[in-house]
């Protein structure tokens, strides 16, 4: 009797062992987190797992630095929950801060939802901040829902200099039962003066949409103040976008530009394929607007 209730017990612990989630299994190198001041704070997450989800992460080199106050800095690389599955290999990655209220957040190869699978191999990704008020989020090859983010991505760079400044960079993100396969060479983003803007968003997927886009070099720069740019390649919302661009440049100097570029976006149960040369924007002075669409539905 005694056998039996302890053959059973064995039993019910080889049951939970074999029910419980999936491993997660990282291997990193060179990662760094530094403070000054008071108030700031930093979140780093690597090959995180949870549910059923597997994540398996070989890391580079990553930084995270800030001087100052009330400032925060999250990254998070690699994680999968909810029975998804994340692939990431990354190289260098690096986040810096100096000034007063600033905020910077990076997301990389994350999973989320039942099947999500995000398999991401990402160059140097550098974000840097210098002045006081400014915002700075990059998402690069996440997955949510259902979505599977297949990405590989070259140097993606956002630097500010100045107050009251934000930026924003969005590439090959997948929700709901979207799928998003991106590539994408070298992307940058500059600002230096107060009050600016930019955005950019690069292949990709919401709802029932597939976005697969292979994009060259796309720069984005500011100088003055009250300037604004936005690019916005690739996307779908329910639809399905496939996209090749070569070099996007856009300029700014002076105050109170606006410049805006859309290229093959597709919204609703729209499809759009489009494939494009360079398109150059350039601004000098104050008060001006420019605006270029491109197959968009």
């Amino acid at each position: 009797m005694k056998t039996s209730i302890l053959a059973r017990r064995i039993a019910g612990v080889i049951a939970v062992l074999a029910a419980a989630p999936a491993m997660s299994q990282v291997t990193a190198s060179n990662i760094n987190q530094g403070q000054a001041g008071m108030l700031n704070n930093q979140t780093m997450d690597l090959g995180n797992s949870t549910g059923k989800g597997n994540a398996k992460v070989s890391v580079g080199s990553v930084n995270q630095g800030q001087a100052g106050m009330l400032n925060t800095q999250k990254m998070a690389v690699g994680n999968a929950k909810n029975g998804s599955k994340s692939d990431v290999a990354v190289g260098t990655v690096q986040q810096g801060q100096a000034g007063m209220l600033q905020r910077q957040s990076l997301e990389i190869g994350n999973a989320d939802g039942n099947g999500s699978k995000s398999n991401v191999k990402a160059g140097a990704v550098l974000q840097g901040q210098a002045g006081m008020l400014n915002n700075q989020e990059l998402q690069i090859g996440n997955a949510s829902g259902g979505g599977k983010s297949n990405v590989a991505v070259g140097a993606v760079v956002q630097g500010q200099a100045g107050m009251l400044n934000n930026q924003q960079a969005k590439i090959g993100n997948a929700s709901g039962g979207g799928k998003s396969n991106v590539a994408v060479g070298a992307v940058a983003q500059g600002q230096a003066g107060m009050l600016q803007n930019q955005q950019l968003e690069i292949g990709n997927a919401s709802g029932k949409g597939v976005s697969n886009v292979a994009v060259g070099a796309v720069v984005q720069g500011q100088a003055g103040m009250l300037n604004n740019q936005q690019a916005k390649i690739g996307n779908s919302t329910g639809g399905v976008s496939n996209v090749a661009v070569g070099a996007i440049v856009q300029g700014q100097a002076g105050m109170l530009n606006h410049q805006s570029v859309s290229v093959g976006n597709s919204s609703g149960g729209g499809a759009t394929t489009v494939v494009t040369g360079a398109i150059v924007q350039g601004q000098g002075g104050m008060l001006g607007a420019q605006a270029v669409n491109i197959g968009n539905k």
